[in-house]
């Protein structure tokens, strides 16, 4: 994972991270095509498909993506067909907490998120070998504003992140039964868009503005493929369950939630997978003995627990088989609420047991900081390849 950064208008930051991402976006491009023809989609229904897909892209989000496409030198068709694959084969497997209010020790909302998915590695290369590599990009807005996300290289999308406001974003697959049973078919066709929806929350300034947003995308395009996505501030948990059919909003403002890719208030819905519920369980079991003493430090101590584990089973997962889901990299976002301006967001690239144990495995941005506070060994991508284990930390 490499830190970039970039600014101004959307088709200007999709330049910057294109060029300077460049033989990155070529390495994911190759892997998500090389999984595309294993799962048996043809050139025509690619076409097809990705073109239906650009009809529900915002004038931004094209923009974003010709960016891209001139900065990395990689036709646009090639960069829009990217996208939608990576919406459609590469759903999140993770464990998202949040808290705020009187659940918290000192008063500031935090949101964490362990990031799971397949590992392969290939130490002869500067690369993972079938692994599409993430990079934290920071990116400034014309405006003023700043965000700091999670994303793979190439793609319009986020897997979390926090903006110069004060609102933190995350999002998980919803497993559920319909979910299931799409999985089982030759290809499910269905992008989600919530990477998308997240970085276009945070040009907010509040989590509820960043909900009515989402909310109205949502219902204008009634995305088919089912997830969570959460929206924090301050005051604020915001938590948004969608189905192709059925939307539900947890709000929460003294308090803490946990989701493990399964939903609660459209448990009807849910898939009774085992991993879900124990991962579940288990982080609100921790949540529950330290409510009123949630803080940074606990939550390091989450996003590494191993209870049930390690393995499927464990908030922090590991494994030697390449086919099975580890975490990759956790985030926890840290909400200033007396100076908005001074949150936080610290990402420990790797396994979270060993990257968030080291000084080198992990860094911390606050959004008042210049880009160059960030020290240059999480710039290359080597941290990544030092903490990513699939053998759990042991004492």
């Amino acid at each position: 994972m490499k830190v970039v950064h970039a600014e101004g208008t959307p088709k200007e930051m999709g330049y910057e991270l294109g060029y300077q991402l460049m033989d990155t976006i070529k390495y994911n491009i190759n892997i998500i095509m090389r999984i595309a023809r294993t799962r048996g989609i043809n050139q025509p229904q690619l076409k097809k498909y990705s073109y239906q897909y650009m009809k529900d892209l915002s004038t931004d989000n094209l923009e974003l993506m010709e960016g891209l496409s001139e900065g990395s030198k990689t036709p646009l068709t090639t960069i829009l067909q990217y996208n939608y694959l990576n919406n459609v084969l590469c759903p999140e497997g993770c464990t998202v907490f949040a808290a705020v209010g009187k659940a918290t020790a000192q008063g500031n909302a935090f949101l964490l998120k362990n990031v799971d998915g397949t590992y392969y590695t290939d130490t002869s290369t500067d690369f993972n070998e079938g692994e599409n590599m993430n990079v934290a990009q920071i990116l400034k807005y014309p405006g003023g504003n700043i965000t700091v996300g999670v994303a793979k290289a190439g793609s319009i999308d986020i897997g979390m992140g926090l903006n110069k406001y004060g609102v933190a974003t995350a999002s998980n697959q919803g497993h559920t039964k319909e979910f299931s049973a799409m999985k089982n078919r030759d290809m499910n066709i269905f992008p989600n868009f919530r990477g998308q929806f997240m970085r276009e929350g945070l040009e907010y300034k509040t989590a509820k503005e960043a909900v009515q947003y989402v909310l109205k995308k949502i219902i204008q395009i009634m995305p088919e493929n089912p997830g969570i996505l959460w929206f924090v501030d301050a005051d604020n948990i915001f938590v948004i369950e969608s189905s192709p059919r059925e939307i539900s909003v947890q709000h929460i403002t003294d308090g803490f939630t946990v989701r493990a890719n399964h939903f609660l208030l459209l448990d009807h819905l849910k898939d009774e997978d085992i991993s879900c519920i124990c991962r579940y369980s288990r982080g609100r079991k921790m949540m529950e003995e330290n409510d009123g003493k949630i803080d940074f430090r606990k939550l390091k101590e989450f996003s590494m627990d191993h209870k049930n584990g390690p393995g499927e089973n464990s908030i922090c997962r590991h494994s030697k088989d390449p086919k099975e889901l580890i975490t990759k990299s956790a985030s926890i976002m840290e909400i200033d609420r007396n100076e908005t301006q001074k949150s936080k967001i610290s990402i420990a690239l790797g396994s979270p047991c060993w990257a968030w144990r080291s000084n080198t495995g992990n860094f911390t941005f606050q959004m008042d900081e210049d880009v160059k506070s960030i020290p240059q060994r999480f710039n290359d991508g080597t941290t990544f390849k030092e903490f990513i284990k699939a053998e759990p930390f042991r004492d």
